[in-house]
């Protein structure tokens, strides 16, 4: 009997060893054919107003308002859309508009819409609407097709004005779960020219997962802001190098606020050097995960990151899932991407990078606060980490790459 068993748990490790193996090539592979075909894009600098919210309740309230005057066009996506009283007041409100003639597309990754019921797609097509699951699965590369998926949350009206940030659409979002509290995140809503760029992007992806191609609507633009800001779309490692490039130009300060927090080797050797050349480094990630398993393999990168002086702080109000990064009173950067494998290899990621003062001011306003509502992590606290926990800080990295 024990014989058999024996062989029973070597062949079912033997099995998933394969299948890890298999799955870890496959996602590799597709990544490299898929990247190849989708540059890193930025887009030109723009000119507009850029107003930031920090909460989802007003975050919401500017959204529908802007909705129900919309007159021409409406084209949104999002990462995740639950099947909540807030996402069915969402979808009631597309469907008024797409009813009064408006162009209404809405977008959500075929994962995290997992949500949404037939019923509330087929009442907002009835409406006369369109609906898609932004990258489905295939067969094909189907490892790396389950993992690729598309991160963005854009949203843009009649090419007036748009929006890009952190928020999904979700009681969640909205700090009603009990589960998590109040919800911290970052999201900008902007008007002048960028919002072309926006609804290019929007249409690209559209064109990918729909194979519809649709020219984008003509729409009359006005730079009456002050506010500089620049689009970057990515799928790849194009970001990571953009973003090991904006450290090394940092003179004085770095400012990263994220949820996870599992930087590549290249990442952390760009933060250490920072260091090293007097640049005072602060960070701001949860005191307590969404998902407790993105915890430990930070924790040898903050140890470390601690030891060489930087400064970092647990956020404690309730859950932070903002992304953002300031780099002196040069650049802010906001947008969807996180400081882990999957936003820089897998994710399709979209961001914004603010060059106006004015906002970087505000944007510092706003971390300063929630540093504020944070407690600063010392080396006293490894001390204090569970046995079991220590035991996954070593995690494969193939492993949180992929899961």
């Amino acid at each position: 009997m024990l014989k058999k068993i024996i062989i029973i748990l070597f062949l079912s490790a033997a099995a998933l060893t394969g299948i890890a193996y298999t799955a870890v090539n496959d996602v590799k592979s597709g990544a490299e054919s898929y990247n190849r075909q989708h540059p890193i894009l930025a887009s030109p600098i723009s000119t507009g107003d850029a107003s930031l919210f920090t909460d989802g309740k007003t975050l919401i309230r500017s959204l529908y308002k802007d909705i129900e005057e919309a007159q021409s066009f409406i084209y949104i996506h999002f990462f995740i859309i639950r099947d909540d009283a807030v996402s069915k007041e969402f979808f009631a409100l597309l469907q008024k508009k797409a009813e009064q003639g408006v162009d209404v597309k809405l977008s959500v990754d075929a994962i995290g819409g997992n949500d949404i019921t037939k019923l509330m797609i087929r009442e907002l097509e009835k409406s006369g609407a369109q609906f898609a699951n932004s990258r489905p699965l295939s067969y094909q590369h189907f490892f790396y097709r389950l993992n690729h998926r598309n991160h963005r949350k854009i949203a843009v009206i009649d090419g007036r004005l748009s929006y890009i940030g952190g928020f999904n659409i979700g009681e969640e979002y909205l700090g009603n779960d009990p589960r998590f509290g109040y919800w911290r995140d970052y999201h900008v809503r902007l008007t002048g020219s960028g919002s072309e760029e926006i609804t290019k992007q929007f249409l690209k992806d559209w064109k990918e997962d729909t194979g519809k191609t649709i020219q984008p609507p003509i729409s009359k633009t006005h730079s009456t802001g002050s506010d500089r800001y620049q689009f970057v779309f990515s799928t790849g490692d194009d970001l990571e190098k953009k973003l090991i490039g904006m450290i090394h130009n940092a003179k004085s300060s770095i400012m990263i606020a994220t949820p996870y927090f599992i930087p590549t080797d290249e990442l952390m050797k760009s933060l250490l050097a920072s260091l090293k050349r007097g640049v005072k480094i602060e960070l701001l990630i949860p005191d307590k995960p969404d998902y407790w398993y993105t915890k430990p393999p930070s924790y040898p990168r903050t140890k470390k990151l601690l030891e060489n002086g930087a400064v970092i702080y647990l956020y404690r109000k309730g859950f932070f899932h903002g992304k953002v990064m300031v780099i002196d009173d040069y650049v802010a950067d906001i947008g969807t991407a996180n400081w882990d494998k999957r936003s820089l290899f897998i994710n399709d990621e979209a961001n914004c990078f603010f060059y106006s003062k004015s906002f970087i001011a505000e944007t510092k306003k706003e971390l300063r606060k929630d540093f504020s509502s944070s407690r600063i992590l010392t080396e006293d606290m490894y001390d204090q980490i569970p046995f079991w926990e220590k035991m996954l800080e070593r995690t494969p990295e193939w492993i949180y790459e992929l899961f």
